[in-house]
């Protein structure tokens, strides 16, 4: 049998078509290893009251001391510290009353609320998007394969069809990487926020340790007083935060 005769300019033609196909696109940033939460960079401060200059003293007031007492001014806002302290409140009406009271009533307390939750959505969109784009760069590959196998095949060149740019179980390993990499994220995040939330005297987030039974993960055996379980904890300091984020609306 005689071999095909291929045309020169219509080798070169396809050997440049197939140049371009093998020459797959870099691949998008991993959004879990490039966007570690960091959630202390950008937090807003809390308020500082600036001293006023003091002027020059004579001395007859030096040596009347009631002349140069003057009133402190009252400021707006609540300075970190005297914030209430809420580490003995392990009930839900009274962790409740206090955050009626000194949350709704403090615009400076509920902006650094509202950016915390705001921030944790924000990375919650950007980790479900990294994992939505890292599916379609997945699909990329088959297509791109089919394309090039298409081309091959036009020119009469052999197709292995056995041989895969990656397999079903390595597109599945690579998906649960980005899957750990995102809870290990969320982690550190949740534990982040919850710092902060503690920091601000939020109830159910600066609770005792005494007031928590860490060695009872849940209710089946009920405690005496107002000692919580592990899980109820857990329970009460999501209904503060579905709270906080009613009350810190924009």
């Amino acid at each position: 049998m005689t071999s095909p005769v291929y045309n020169a300019a219509d080798l070169t033609s396809v050997l440049q078509t197939l140049s371009a196909l093998s020459n797959p696109a870099a691949p998008p940033p991993d959004h879990a290893d490039s966007d570690a939460y960091e959630p202390t960079d950008a937090l807003p401060p809390s308020p500082i009251v600036s001293p006023q200059p003091r002027p020059p003293e004579s001395e007859s007031n030096r040596s009347n001391p009631e002349t140069t007492s003057q009133p402190r001014s009252r400021t707006s806002g609540n300075p970190a510290g005297s914030i209430e302290d809420t580490s003995s409140i392990s009930t839900w009406p009274a962790a409740l009353r206090h955050v009626m009271r000194a949350v709704s009533q403090n615009e400076d307390l509920q902006r650094r609320i509202r950016w915390l939750i705001q921030r944790q959505h924000d990375h919650e969109k950007q980790w479900w998007q990294g994992r939505d784009a890292l599916l379609k760069k997945q699909r990329a590959r088959v297509d791109k394969k089919k394309e090039l196998d298409e081309v091959l095949r036009s020119v009469g060149a052999p197709v292995d069809n056995t041989k895969q740019i990656s397999t079903a179980e390595e597109d599945e390993a690579e998906l649960k990487r980005y899957d750990s990499k995102v809870y290990r994220a969320s982690r550190q995040m949740a534990e982040a926020m919850a710092a902060e939330l503690r920091g601000l005297q939020i109830p159910f987030f600066s609770i005792k340790p005494g007031l928590v039974d860490s060695s009872s993960e849940t209710n089946s055996h009920p405690l005496s007083g107002e000692i919580l379980t592990r899980e109820e904890l857990s329970g009460l300091q999501r209904r503060i935060l579905e709270l906080l984020q009613d009350l810190c609306k924009e």
